[in-house]
């Protein structure tokens, strides 16, 4: 009967060898099989430039007005408006290409010192209103200019140029972009003894501009001719993320 037992134990003890034996071969294969089939990959950045020549100039133009009386200051501020309106459409400008905003109305304090004392008492009202303006042929931008520093008691801030969103090549950039980021994975994937594979996923950024600066003469107000303006260019730039796989 001891010998049955012994026999029974040495017979468990190899089942249990058997069993871990193969279920590490099954745990070995199963991590080689997912090492197979899980290609190596890399991460890359790429980016691309161009320099786009300014298509737009844009103007804020402020105007403003003052008056003992609100209703009549608001009076004056609508008809001025109205007029400083009239006359860009009368340049030129197309209505879509013309904002009113900002409208601002408020009564200003004062400062009086009397006996050593400083007080506050309501003064005039000021009636102030925004119209910004879109000027889309640049040939035209000296003469808008001019135009609008003629405005009287008006705040003008312009010509800011930018460049139109529609005219810029998006899938030049991108292409360039993804281009730029398979040439430094190629040279990454040759520093460590593989080959470049196919790319297997791209994250594109949004587009991004860095205008550039307008030049004015240093003659500006001194009357003559229209104000002289430089269209310069816009800067755009591209980046993507792109990751390959490493054959």
């Amino acid at each position: 009967m001891p010998d049955n037992n012994k026999l029974i134990n040495i017979s468990l003890l190899l089942n249990i060898f058997i069993s871990i034996v193969f279920a590490a071969l099954i745990g070995t294969g199963v991590w080689y099989l997912f090492k197979m089939l899980t290609p190596q990959t890399i991460s890359v950045s790429g980016s691309s430039t161009s320099q786009v020549k300014n298509q737009i100039a844009s103007y804020s133009l402020t105007i403003e007005v003052s008056d003992a009386d609100k209703a009549k200051a608001v009076e004056a501020l609508t008809e001025r408006s109205k007029n400083v309106v009239q006359m860009i459409k009368d340049f030129g400008i197309p209505e879509e290409d013309i904002e009113t905003t900002s409208l601002n109305i408020y009564q200003r304090q004062d400062s009086v010192y009397r006996g050593g004392v400083t007080t506050y008492e309501l003064g005039d009202w000021f009636a102030s209103y925004t119209v910004n303006t879109k000027l889309r042929d640049l040939s035209k931008s000296d003469d808008l200019t001019a135009l609008l520093a003629t405005v009287e008691k008006a705040s003008m801030w312009g010509p800011n140029l930018t460049i139109d969103d529609e005219m810029i090549d998006e899938e030049a950039l991108l292409n360039a972009a993804i281009e730029d980021a398979r040439s430094k994975a190629s040279a990454i994937a040759s520093g460590l003894g593989k080959k470049l594979g196919r790319a297997v996923q791209i994250n594109e950024g949004s587009a991004q501009y860095i205008y550039g600066g307008v030049k004015y003469n240093e003659a500006f107000g001194a009357g003559g001719g229209g104000i002289p303006v430089e269209p310069g260019s816009t800067s755009t730039y591209k980046n993507v993320t792109v990751i390959f796989e490493l054959k």
